[in-house]
């Protein structure tokens, strides 16, 4: 089996230690490029996670539930309506969750849904209880637009949880975003997909990409019935990334509610890591045609965010906005090892 290449290559770096009475010190950096995402990343040889969770409480009091357009009794005068030939009641509800236009909107389809009336959940309590509503009120809107029938083809679930993942407010909150063409990333996994397809006459790149990293044991977490779990071998995100994909699902159509339930379970085991982490934060989405495509499977990614000490400076720098390569001091196999621990719980 072969599909497009990892690539690998290790320049080393060299200095006068000053805190070895300037001894000569070597350092590798992986240069490392995944030509199925066309991210371009590089693994450094240190360790950065958060030596300590930082204050929640710094976040809520800009942020506090009083103020916030999502909690009572602001969220009926301050959140949008849809139009009645969307939905009569002007907003979707399951449970506990809502959701409504996005008043600020990405895209002419970007929505946002609230978990529910809780102005803060925090990351160890992102059970698959707490987050169901959420998503399932997300999958009743997405129903529903594929009801109306006006061509859209791509639609996904995005989640940027607290502010160091860009997040506006504290209170946890999805968007979904419905469109006819594809984002520039989810473009491009399906040109990959359609490229290695006509390379290796008619095979699936995302089974033949499953399968040879479950082979090599370095990166393939889990299986956890219809999804597997990967850490990536050339993160968007400078703490790592984890990946996931659904087996065969051609469509966000195609999952069912025990699919989703599994999602949620392997989201909470992700959370509980990040959270025994020192993380605070993170950005996830999942992308998926809305007519079957068998060039893009249902899948999706998972970064950890977070600002760093003491400045509160971004994890982001120049290497990431300006030259389109990410700064990644994590070692994705090690991360790998590290996540197995939690889906074996």
């Amino acid at each position: 089996m072969k599909y497009v290449g990892f690539k690998k290559e290790i320049t080393k770096g060299r200095y006068l230690n000053p805190f070895k009475n300037f001894e000569e010190k070597e350092i590798a950096i992986e240069l490392r490029h995944d030509e199925i995402t066309n991210v371009a990343c590089r693994i450094l040889p240190y360790r950065v996670r958060p030596a300590h969770k930082p204050d929640i409480n710094v976040y809520l009091e800009k942020s506090p539930e009083s103020l916030c357009p999502f909690c009572s009794p602001l969220f009926e005068k301050t959140t949008p309506n849809f139009t009645s030939n969307v939905i009569a009641e002007g907003k979707f509800q399951r449970g506990n969750a809502w959701l409504f236009p996005n008043a600020f909107p990405y895209d002419a389809n970007n929505s946002v849904a609230i978990l529910s009336s809780r102005h803060f959940i925090p990351m160890d309590e992102l059970t698959p209880q707490t987050m169901k509503d959420g998503f399932e009120v997300c999958r009743d809107y997405l129903h529903r637009m594929a009801e109306m029938n006006l061509g859209y083809k791509y639609c996904s679930i995005n989640w940027n949880y607290m502010p160091p993942s860009g997040g506006g407010l504290v209170h946890p909150h999805l968007q979904t975003i419905v469109s006819h063409k594809p984002t520039n990333f989810m473009q491009r996994l399906i040109s990959s997909a359609q490229s290695y397809a006509a390379a290796q006459n008619g095979e699936n790149l995302w089974h033949h990409l499953i399968a040879l990293e479950k082979d090599a044991k370095e990166r393939f977490i889990t299986n956890t019935g219809a999804i597997s779990w990967l850490t990536s071998f050339a993160p968007k995100g400078m703490a790592g990334e984890i990946d996931f994909y659904f087996h065969e699902k051609t469509s966000f159509f195609d999952l069912t509610e025990a699919n989703i339930d599994e999602l949620l379970a392997g989201l909470s085991k992700v959370f509980g890591y990040l959270y025994a982490s020192n993380f605070i934060s993170f950005n996830m989405s999942l992308y998926a045609p809305m007519l079957s495509n068998r060039y893009l499977w249902v899948q999706g990614k998972i970064t950890p965010r977070f600002e760093i000490n003491p400045l509160g400076t971004s994890d982001l720098n120049y290497f990431e906005k300006l030259h389109n390569e990410i700064i990644c001091p994590v070692v994705p196999e090690e991360l790998c090892k590290e996540l197995q621990l939690y889906f074996k719980v």
